[in-house]
């Protein structure tokens, strides 16, 4: 099966057995992976997956530039990678940090309110969305039960009040709170969703109730490596009842469609630093 991963994180080999383990932890799960790029590759080739999306998080305004280069640096080094940038609401230029990294050629920013205990409608994060809409693509863990930061209603706020923003909300619309988000963002033409940590975690019927709520042109495949197996969620794919259109958009080609909007050169600026 040809697949294009949309949901997936990578980290320095000098940490990334330390930050797997400590998303595992925060979320009660278990992995057998590392969570290093070539880790990554090597189980792309063997399940037949094209291109990954990598999506880094920044978990401080400290580390925001180091999280941001490294996975710019994957997609320069490997053709088979493309790269979200992220930014912190404690950012004192934050409208300026998130131009850098359009710049550089990240496609979109990537938040992780739950990690970043942050709220999605924070208000620090307002003109953010407001410089984004039109222009770039959002990506957005949503839902937690535990949490109030990543809820939908948050989510169908900020669309509300940015009409003209793309927002991509992980796990079929928000994780673990599946039934709380379809009413509020399946009808929703500018919101797409991937599969990533879900499929494992529900009945084919239910997961395809959801895949048909949001339609087979707005959902993705996505693995998100390291913390989900990408085995297990290449075997969950392969079960749904899907036609093969539907099967076809979702494995590969709405990625191929949304790259062709929004990946661009990297920057020269950037080639050079990651070479330095």
């Amino acid at each position: 099966m040809y697949l294009m991963d949309f949901h997936a994180h990578v980290y320095p080999e000098a940490i990334a057995l330390k930050a797997t383990r400590s998303i595992c932890d925060f979320y009660d799960l278990e992995s057998e992976n590392t969570g290093t790029p070539e880790e990554k590759l090597a189980l792309d080739s063997e399940y037949g997956i094209a291109r990954t999306l990598l999506l880094p998080v920044a978990m401080s305004v400290k580390n925001t530039a180091h999280s941001n280069r490294f996975v710019l640096e994957q997609a320069i080094s490997h053709p088979e990678f493309a790269a979200f940038g992220s930014v912190h609401a404690a950012d004192p230029a934050l409208l300026d940090t998130a131009e850098d990294l359009f710049r550089a050629g990240h496609m979109g920013i990537k938040l992780h309110p739950d990690m970043q205990q942050t709220d999605i409608d924070d208000e620090r994060l307002l003109p953010l969305y407001d410089l984004m809409q039109g222009r770039y693509p959002l990506y957005l863990h949503a839902g937690d039960p535990r949490h109030p930061w990543s809820r939908p209603e948050r989510i169908s706020r900020i669309m509300d009040l940015f009409p003209r923003l793309t927002v991509i909300a992980a796990h079929l619309g928000s994780w673990s709170m599946q039934e709380e988000a379809e009413p509020l963002l399946a009808h929703r033409e500018n919101c797409l969703v991937d599969t990533s940590s879900s499929m494992s975690f529900m009945p084919v019927e239910r997961a395809m109730r959801f895949i048909r709520a949001y339609g087979a042109d707005r959902v993705f495949f996505g693995t998100d490596f390291p913390v989900g197996d990408v085995k297990k969620e290449v075997e969950a794919f392969s079960r749904l009842p899907l036609t093969d259109e539907e099967r076809e958009k979702i494995a590969y080609r709405n990625m191929e469609r949304f790259l062709r909007q929004y990946e661009r050169p990297i920057a020269p600026a950037a080639r050079v630093n990651s070479e330095q």
